[in-house]
């Protein structure tokens, strides 16, 4: 009989034990993933869902057990919808205790993007594979719609990475229209083959040389042309400047050009100074509206001068004169300038994922080398909190790793490190705030920071909470009795994900925000004078909310009734807190949606104003119009249609300032083509922006920068973008424009600041040249018609106009691509080599080539991004060659500078040719829009025929029942008319018996008959 000693009993165990700390070593390092979208327009249970099949490979030489870990990943769009019940946060599956088996596992929705795979009977022998076909809704047309670092854990909480996740390698490539496209006439979504980039070759413009960007009001340059030699290894510049509030404006221009200082006026007449002016010498008719921000440059061989009203003028001039100083030698000139807008603002999400402290500075540096002077930090969303508030709340709530209770940081998302390290964690200390704030005021940016109190607050909620039920001195922003039955936006199962306006806790949190940020501003130095909210509140958090009704509304009538007041309590909660924001003279900064109310389908909608004269008059508000897209038709009778980008007017109608900021010319964290491998974020309405669509806007438009409508209003829109004037909201008496310009950057799928920046740029020179230059082609988009269509019915597409009444709209589209290439041979030349090396990346996309045939042969025809650049061939060497001939075979190609001293400096996107390639993909789905296109408008005209139809033959038959009623009433009128006729002639014969009867009676005085009287 065998027997074991109590030693080689714990030796066993050890063993176990050693066997369970390996196994996460094992599945992390063995396992291959591969992940791969197979269609975007499958259909389960009549929802439209995409498809994904999961392949797990055992790579190794030992089996994987069957059970005894789970594997972890952040995926982006919803799996298995149609199985979760959102209002008891899992899925469907009693008998799996809200998990669904599949292939060996069950899954189980965390909250976010985090799924759990838990292995119960998922064994894989070596070498063995299994395919989890994966069901998920919306669509996936990118790599990065697919987050990396999956990992795995085990039993004895070992946690690793996945090596196969560690890169997006993992992601199979978008092949075929069935995963590229969003819809089946999405073409904005079909990657671009060099035959489709092609344009036709654009010289580059030489005159562009000493050109600014933003583009000056006026530059004149001194004739005959005069070299002058502005670099700091030359003529021994000084830079100097008699006013103290121009020190830091001085020591910047030094660092940036390393060209020395002096501290009294120099001798040396090589001098570059900086002076401040009497504001009456820079007039509104040659400088611009703005004042503050005006400035004259002025180049001569041996001083330069830059004056302003206001340092941010001086600042600004400063920008442009280093702008010049990217070449050795400028000619001398005089430059008049001053911006179209006062605010020029890029807002950026450091919440999502987190850039460190170095890295928002390389951000800001970028934004005023382009003269943009507003950034909106977003300190806070569902994902992380970015700024120690004192609290330690940050501690949890600026971290990500695997911690399930989530009792020592968040659970992690977006790709972050299951330990805690790398993106996805860390957070600015007061004493970073403060050096930023600093930084940023050095260079004409004033920080704005942005927060979200409502919806996508779910990081600062956790936190607080973390904080109280350790004992700290937290503020209570969630109430656990409240979330039953509830949906939340966000897929938070615990409903923790939004702030409600209701409860006393928020007003105080918002008054602990307005404190806490006035004191940091002012340990900088600096003054804080505007915060903003980012996110709305959460309607349905509200309807069930004790604190905003204490008798929770159950059925429909209470429902409507309850809907009905939810803009009143929002109205309240601004009223509150603008009369904290009054009391600590800051001003108040939102979303379009935070300052307007909530739809009840019957008297307020999105277009209703909160009004800003009853609940912040004595301070400033600020609105971002960020949406271009939706048209509503009406709810009721009552109601008119919501054209959600006229908002824009009624704020500003309503003393708002408003910030302009349609996405699909704005949103910089889209990539800049429909390209499945390239970095960036999209959303249905936005795939992409170019640099052409960041250039080709219109800022201060009422009626343009529309993301063009869907089919059925099609008819209300011009096909530029624009609006009709009927349909266009009008100024107040007294107000011509808008405020302001605003470009978003949302960091969720873009953890590395380098990426973001070549994401940034060129498009953020684009953005500063709409922001700060008026170009004379912009007032030809101005659209007109004198047709004024009837009161469309509810649900109800709108009537066609008349036959002969066409919407005008005539903008100048020549010159505006002439000021597009202008601008673009400009950012060739300087742009992309002065930020480069400033250590700014600027991207470059692949060539546009394709192969002309004519009479005497075929020829290549080659365009690049930009004008001054050539297209290169990869050699069977892996050298680039210019490719000057028709390839006989596929070769990769890439832009390059034409000097080859520079080309180190920047490096383009390459791509693969196919010169036999008869028609691209996006040809064929061009083709397909084409010819759908033409049959909905055959069909539109055969509905319009067969409408006209049967409106003449309505016309018909009440003309005939007309007629028909009008011979009745002619034949009635005749009879009466006879009949009356009859009884006369009776009456005459009646009345003459009786005369002769009674000849004897006596007639009184008026003739008429006595009655005799009666005895």
């Amino acid at each position: 009989m065998w027997k074991l000693s109590i030693g080689g009993f714990l030796g066993i165990c050890l063993c176990i034990q050693y066997a369970k700390a390996q196994l996460a070593d094992k599945i992390a390092s063995d396992l291959d993933v591969e992940y791969s979208v197979r269609t975007n327009f499958a259909v389960v249970g009549r929802v439209p869902h995409s498809v994904a099949v999961l392949t797990l490979t055992n790579k190794g030489t030992t089996a994987f057990p069957n059970r005894g870990y789970s594997i972890f990943f952040c995926h982006d769009n919803f799996l298995f919808p149609v199985s979760y019940q959102e209002e008891l946060g899992k899925y469907e599956s009693a008998p799996y205790g809200g998990e669904l088996l599949i292939d060996g596992y069950y899954f189980k929705f965390l909250h976010g993007c985090m799924y759990e795979m838990k292995a119960i009977d998922a064994g894989l022998a070596p070498q063995e594979s299994k395919n989890i076909t994966l069901y998920f809704s919306p669509f996936t047309v990118s790599k990065y719609d697919v987050f990396r670092n999956w990992y795995v854990t085990d039993e004895a909480n070992g946690r690793r990475i996945i090596a196969a996740t560690g890169n997006r390698d993992f992601v199979d490539d978008f092949k075929t229209p069935l995963n590229q496209l969003r819809r089946t006439d999405d073409l904005d979504s079909v990657p671009k083959e060099p035959q489709d980039r092609q344009n036709a070759f654009v010289p580059f413009k030489s005159g562009v040389l000493y050109d600014v960007t933003p583009k000056p009001r006026d530059q004149k340059l001194v004739t005959p042309t005069q070299l002058v030699d502005v670099t700091a290894t030359k003529n021994n510049w000084k830079i100097f400047t008699e006013h103290m509030e121009l020190m830091p404006a001085k020591d910047y221009l030094a660092a940036e050009t390393k060209i020395s200082t002096a501290d009294a006026a120099p001798t040396n007449p090589n001098t570059i100074t900086l002076s401040l002016r009497n504001p009456n010498t820079f007039p509104a008719q040659i400088y611009g509206p703005v004042t503050d921000e005006a400035y004259e440059l002025t180049i001569a061989p041996n001083r330069i001068e830059i004056s302003g009203a206001h340092p941010k003028g001086v600042l600004n001039g400063i920008h442009t004169f280093i702008s010049q100083q990217a070449w050795r030698e400028v000619p001398a000139q005089t430059i008049r300038d001053g911006p179209r807008f006062p605010e020029r603002a890029l807002q950026l999400d450091i919440a999502s994922n987190f850039y460190k402290l170095a890295e928002i500075k390389k951000i800001i540096n970028l934004m005023a080398y382009y003269k943009l002077n507003r950034l909106y930090l977003q300190l806070w969303n569902n994902h992380g909190l970015r700024l120690d508030l004192g609290l330690g709340a940050v501690e949890l709530a600026g971290k990500r790793c695997h911690d399930l209770t989530e009792k020592t940081c968040l659970l992690t998302q977006l790709g972050s490190n299951p330990d805690g390290t790398g993106k996805g964690n860390g957070h600015l200390s007061a004493a970073q705030f403060a050096e930023l704030l600093k930084y940023a005021d050095d260079r004409g940016v004033m920080i704005v920071p942005s927060v979200n109190i409502g919806d996508n607050a779910r990081a600062i909620i956790v936190g607080m909470e973390r904080v109280i039920q350790n004992g700290g001195q937290g503020i209570s922003l969630f109430d656990e009795t409240e979330v039953d039955d509830i949906r939340m936006t966000g897929r938070y199962p615990k409903k923790d994900s939004a702030i409600n306006p209701c409860r006393p806790q928020t007003v105080q949190f918002v008054e602990f925000i307005l404190k806490y940020l006035k004191n940091l501003y002012a340990t900088a130095g600096k003054e804080f004078t505007r915060l903003h909210f980012a996110s709305d509140f959460n309607t349905e958090q509200m309807m069930t909310s004790k604190h905003c009704f204490p008798t929770p509304p159950r059925n429909a009538t209470e429902l409507q009734a309850a809907r009905s007041r939810l803009t009143a309590i929002k109205a309240d909660f601004l009223a509150k807190i603008g009369t904290l924001f009054t009391l600590h003279n800051v001003d108040i900064s939102g979303t379009v949606d935070f300052f307007t109310g909530f739809p009840d389908n019957e008297f307020v909608s999105r277009m209703t104003i909160m009004d800003k004269s009853r609940r912040y008059p004595n301070i400033s508000a600020y609105a971002v119009n960020d949406d271009y897209m939706r048209f509503n038709p009406p709810a009721s009778p009552q109601m008119p249609m919501e054209i959600y980008s006229q908002r824009a007017q009624l704020l500003k109608n309503n003393g708002y300032n408003v910030l302009v900021a349609p996405p699909q010319k704005t949103k910089y964290d889209t990539a800049y083509e429909p390209d499945p491998n390239a970095p960036g974020d999209y959303s249905v309405a936005t795939r992409n922006v170019s640099l052409r669509e960041a250039f080709a806007w219109v800022p201060d438009s009422r009626c343009c920068n529309l993301n063009l409508a869907p089919e059925q209003v099609a008819m209300e829109v011009t096909k530029h973008g624009c609006l009709t004037e009927p349909l266009c909201e009008a100024f107040a008496d007294g107000i011509t424009g808008f405020d302001g310009t605003l470009a978003t950057f949302d960091s969720r799928k873009i953890p590395e600041v380098e990426e973001a920046i070549k994401l940034l740029s060129p498009r953020v020179m684009a953005f500063a040249e709409r922001s700060w230059h008026e170009a004379p082609w912009e007032s030809t988009f101005t659209a007109s018609t004198p047709y004024q269509p009837p009161q469309r019915l509810p649900n109800q597409p709108p009537p066609p106009p008349p036959a002969d009444v066409t919407p005008t709209l005539n903008p100048d589209l020549a010159a505006q691509e002439e000021d597009f290439q202008r601008f673009r041979s400009l950012i060739g030349a300087k742009e992309v080599m002065r930020m480069a090396s400033k250590g700014l990346p600027v991207f470059c996309s692949a060539p546009g080539t394709k192969v002309v045939t004519e009479p005497t042969g075929s020829k290549l025809e080659s365009s690049c991004m930009y004008p001054n650049m050539k297209v290169y061939y990869k050699n069977p060497q892996g050298q680039f060659d210019e490719l000057t001939t028709v390839p006989t075979q596929n070769v990769t190609i890439k832009c390059q500078y034409y000097i080859q001293q520079y080309r180190h400096l920047f490096n383009c996107e390459e791509q693969e040719f196919n010169a036999n390639l008869d028609k691209t993909p996006f040809q064929h789905v061009q083709d397909h829009i084409t010819q759908r296109a033409a049959a909905l408008r055959r069909e539109q005209e055969a509905i319009r025929a067969q409408q006209q139809q049967a409106m003449l033959a309505r016309q018909a038959m009440i003309a005939r029942q007309q007629a028909a009623l009008l011979q009745q009433q002619q034949q009635q009128q005749q009879q009466q008319g006879q009949q009356g006729q009859q009884a006369g002639n009776a009456q005459q014969g009646v009345g003459g018996g009786r005369g002769a009867q009674g000849g004897g009676q006596r007639q009184n005085p008026a003739g008429q008959a006595r009655r005799p009287r009666t005895g």
